[in-house]
């Protein structure tokens, strides 16, 4: 089986991603497509299912074409949690998708909150009880769909859709089941009491499977949608961050992922559960036999780039479209001018409320100490260091919870940007490593196909071959102490305007915005005309 190569499939929040490894983990194909969102009504979020498979289908076909031949040993599926699929018994869904980040359980979950012992479910899911998770959304349908509920033959998460296009297998596994807060994550069975109180249909839920389980092979259907060999074993997969985390390379706590994108998630790897008191970690089923994951997520980071991008970045923008250069990667050249501290000008990254550690959904962001001589480049800095600084938060509640961290390795957009990494390094003050392989997701469902399909004798095995770190950044002493300083104001920042954002709330009403130019395409457009 010498030089077999392993396909990871990974269907995100915006778009489907396929990735070709060979078994040193380096990339032999990959291919990308996106896929709408829907927002029929306020707090309305759905995709649909057949949309994903579409997307699928496409990114898988063009990386098959690209191996010209190579044999694909095995596929590992990853994608976004807690959305659910309801399938006819014909096997077709009943509709769009509830995805995560939906909020039109909220109601529901608000009752279970005045009715149930939260703490108790935390306990025994490992979830606090919020809109994003399925039991609430299964909740709404009951009260508002029930006749589509009732129809369903079978409830399945996005990747288990995937697998079931490719396989004919209804299945689940542990790590996704652990975000329906429906599962008991100390027994890693489902939490059948919770089905009764509720009222919920547990018998319409797939069986649980280990992550690196084979539960089906490529069928001759699917085979001639993709382009795929029939008969590919395929494993059970698991949930993007779980399955990041593993193709991160992370085993035990002593290092944790981050991963930016429009948000920022901490995650890392135990080897027992870690409940915390005041509930602000959320503790999941690992993809890895025998281990569980520890996630903190904060709402916005990369996403506050890419709104100063979007609203002051035109100068990048122009650039970008004129030097074929990532408007991102001219910020950071921008703000690497900028010394530690970006003159005294502070963010707090809370654009769409705060998340863990602090949950304060009510919070907004703010910019301090702004002065005639900061530019726009200081800005740039500033959301950085502002990022930085509340990944520090967590890493306190880490710590308070025994966890001692000794590196952090940077995933998604974040490991793209190397000032970002430095800043990081400093602000934290542990070393910072950037994987090779940035979408760790595809590669962990990658490295479970492998194990499933026997190709390395364990998980060990597995990420000593397949994982590796590009580049390191060490913590610069004389930068840490000017961000110890800042940290500190930062912190009495977030106390001194904490009482006035529920105030704000009431002026804050979104409103449509106006049709906007899509700024770059027209850049773009006007160069080619101009060259023309």
């Amino acid at each position: 089986m010498e030089g077999e190569l392993f396909m990871g499939i990974d269907v995100g929040t915006t778009n489907a991603k396929c990735m070709v490894f060979n078994d040193k983990g380096e990339v032999v194909a990959s291919a990308t497509r996106e896929y709408p969102t829907y927002f029929p009504k306020p707090g309305w979020v759905e995709q649909d299912p057949e949309d994903w498979w579409r997307a699928v289908v496409e990114a898988v076909r063009e990386c098959v074409n690209k191996l010209k031949g190579g044999k694909i040993g095995g596929i590992g599926v990853s994608s976004q949690r807690e959305g659910v699929v309801l399938l006819d018994k014909s096997g077709k869904p009943l509709g769009r998708v509830m995805i995560w980040m939906d909020r039109r359980s909220l109601p529901q979950a608000e009752r279970i909150k005045q009715e149930y012992d939260i703490r108790e479910i935390y306990r025994r899911t490992g979830v606090i009880v919020d809109p994003t998770f399925t039991a609430t959304k299964l909740l709404w349908l009951k009260e508002n769909e029930p006749e589509l509920l009732r129809k369903a033959g079978v409830l399945l998460q996005a990747k288990d859709y995937i697998i079931y296009k490719l396989t004919g297998a209804k299945v689940t596994d542990y790590s996704i089941a652990s975000r329906t807060m429906l599962l008991d994550v100390i027994k890693r069975e489902w939490a059948y009491d919770l089905f009764e109180e509720w009222d919920l249909p547990q018998d319409k839920f797939p069986e649980l499977k280990y992550s690196d389980e084979i539960v089906g092979e490529v069928s001759e259907e699917a085979s001639a949608e993709t382009g795929l060999a029939k008969g590919i074993p395929v494993v059970a997969g698991g949930g993007d961050r779980s399955c990041e985390t593993l193709g991160a390379g992370i085993l035990d706590s002593s290092i944790v992922e981050e991963s930016t994108g429009t948000g920022s998630t901490t995650a890392t790897t135990l080897d027992k559960p870690l409940f915390d008191p005041k509930m602000r970690v959320i503790i999941t089923c690992h993809v890895i036999k025998g281990k569980w994951g520890l996630e903190v997520g904060i709402s916005t980071a990369g996403a506050i780039l890419r709104w100063f991008r979007d609203n002051l970045g035109l100068p990048e923008k122009l650039a970008s479209a004129i030097m074929r250069r990532r408007a991102y990667e001219l910020m950071d050249m921008e703000a690497e001018y900028v010394p530690p501290g970006s003159h005294g000008l502070l963010l707090v990254p809370f654009f769409m409320g705060a998340r863990a550690p602090r949950w304060k959904p009510e919070a907004r962001g703010v910019l301090f100490g702004l002065t005639l001589y900061h530019s726009r480049a200081h800005i740039a800095r500033a959301i950085m260091e502002g990022v930085a600084y509340e990944l520090r938060k967590v890493m306190e509640v880490l710590k308070e919870l025994g966890i001692k961290v000794k590196e952090l390795r940077a995933l998604g957009g974040g490991g793209k940007t190397p000032l970002w990494a430095k800043i990081k390094a400093d602000v934290i003050k542990v070393k910072v490593s950037i994987p090779k392989v940035l979408d760790a997701a595809c590669l962990g469902g990658a490295i479970l196909a492998s194990l499933g399909t026997g190709y390395f004798k364990d998980v060990r095995d597995a990420v000593n071959n397949m994982v590796s770190i590009e580049r390191n950044f060490e913590t610069n002493p004389e930068n840490s102490k000017i961000y110890d300083k800042l940290y500190n104001i930062y912190n009495k920042l977030i106390d001194s305007v904490s009482p006035l954002f529920k105030e704000l709330s009431e002026f804050a009403k979104v409103e449509p915005r106006p049709v906007e130019w899509d700024v770059e395409k027209l850049i773009h457009l006007l160069y080619r005309l101009e060259t023309y």
